[in-house]
């Protein structure tokens, strides 16, 4: 009795599950994971022969089963409270979720060549490498004692001995792991706060010779406090503790933001409307794009009438109608070749300069970054990059 018992349960549960899979209306996109999801494949002779059918219909059946969100945050709240602290190659560390961390060293190399071949072929460039530890270095106290995590320092170390002396190479690690403490990294997301974003903008400002915004002048403003980044998305647990967004707004100044990749300006450094989705890391410069242009206002403003009219609704940069004014030297413009790290730190260095290109290697192929530095007469290239980025993406190629 008690078998069938069982039994019966066992079948309507695969009932409900396959039933209501099959009658809810599938979704395209999962909030919890931040990507698209997986559509009904084509049906044809070809596909059910081949087998990509098959495989598109499993990958399908993953996505679209029913409460899919739900038990998985079942599970890895199980797993949790089974004192499980390492799920999808994240750890639960006192409070916080932090990515493991395994060197890739022949990538680091190749990433670091490039830079390297690029600061070799380009003399008269002055080129800045802002380098920012992940929170696996600054909060290595934290982790769990048996966490098998390689370690950044000796990362960082290694691309200090590597990296061409043309370069002017800044690590920002020890005033991080000195300032821990004071919210500089988020507890479910992978990237940095505002707060640690600060940090980083003095350190480059020093190896600029350039003066930072002294910090009281921003008013810095708590705008979201229901943030859950994107580590969380790969192993969600009910009753998470929550980010806070931070903004620094200086208000003494203005700016235009124009998405030349996109096709839209904007006249402020965040875009608000992204603090309703999930990913509200994207407030900051509206998240990924190509390639955008920063202008600081304060500049045009001053200088009119040595200023051609900036209403054109180019999208290529290399159409852009912009002069510079006379009493501005070239040195006040600059490009940036960035990961999303830089996200939280250009709102910053924006007062720093005339006007800032921001090219992301990931999705910008258009040109080169050496053609478009030539065409544009700028001299001074500043990278912004996490450890992380530098040990997995393998587009710094299209530097030159």
């Amino acid at each position: 009795m008690r078998n069938r018992i069982t039994v019966t349960i066992f079948i309507l549960y695969i009932l409900v599950f396959a039933v209501g899979s099959i009658i809810a209306k599938d979704r395209i996109f999962s909030d919890m994971e931040n990507r698209n999801l997986a559509q009904f494949p084509e049906v044809s002779a070809k596909s059910v022969f081949s087998g990509d059918f098959s495989d598109g219909f499993e990958e399908y059946m993953s996505d679209q089963i029913i409460f899919k969100d739900f038990l998985v945050k079942l599970k890895v709240t199980e797993n949790k409270a089974l004192n499980q602290t390492y799920v999808n190659s994240i750890y639960f560390a006192d409070g916080r979720y932090i990515r493991d961390y395994k060197e890739n060293t022949a990538l680091i190399d190749k990433n670091v060549g490039f830079v390297n071949e690029f600061a070799e072929a380009n003399p008269d460039f002055n080129i800045t490498w802002l380098m920012v530890p992940n929170a696996c270095y600054v909060y290595e106290d934290s982790m769990p004692s048996y966490a098998d995590v390689d370690s950044q320092a000796a990362t960082i170390g290694h691309i200090k001995d590597y990296v061409s002396d043309k370069i002017d190479f800044v690590d920002v690690s020890d005033e991080l792991v000195s300032a821990k403490d004071d919210y500089i990294y988020y507890k479910t997301d992978h990237h940095w706060t505002m707060n640690g974003a600060y940090i980083g903008y003095k350190k480059l400002c020093e190896a600029l010779g350039r003066e930072p915004v002294e910090k009281d002048t921003y008013k810095i403003e708590v705008v979201r406090d229901d943030f859950l980044g994107t580590l969380y998305s790969d192993a969600p647990v009910f009753n998470a503790d929550t980010d806070e967004i931070i903004l620094y707004v200086n208000e003494n100044n203005s700016y235009t933001v124009d998405y030349i990749d996109k096709g839209f300006k904007q006249d402020s450094l965040y875009n608000y409307e992204k603090l309703d989705i999930k990913d509200k890391y994207q407030v900051y410069l509206d998240g990924n794009h190509a390639i955008i242009r920063i202008r600081n206002n304060s500049y045009l403003d001053a200088n009119k009438d040595n200023n051609k009219d900036d209403d054109s609704e180019s999208n290529s940069i290399a159409e852009i109608d912009y002069e510079v004014s006379d009493n501005i030297t070239s040195a006040n413009r600059v490009i940036i070749v960035k990961d999303s790290y830089a996200h939280s730190l250009l709102p910053l260095l924006a007062d720093n300069y005339e006007e800032i290109i921001v090219v992301d290697l990931r999705y910008y192929h258009e040109k080169t970054v050496s053609e478009l530095a030539h065409e544009e007469g700028i001299s001074d290239i500043i990278f912004i990059n996490n450890v992380d980025f530098i040990n997995s993406d393998d587009n710094f190629l299209w530097l030159m």
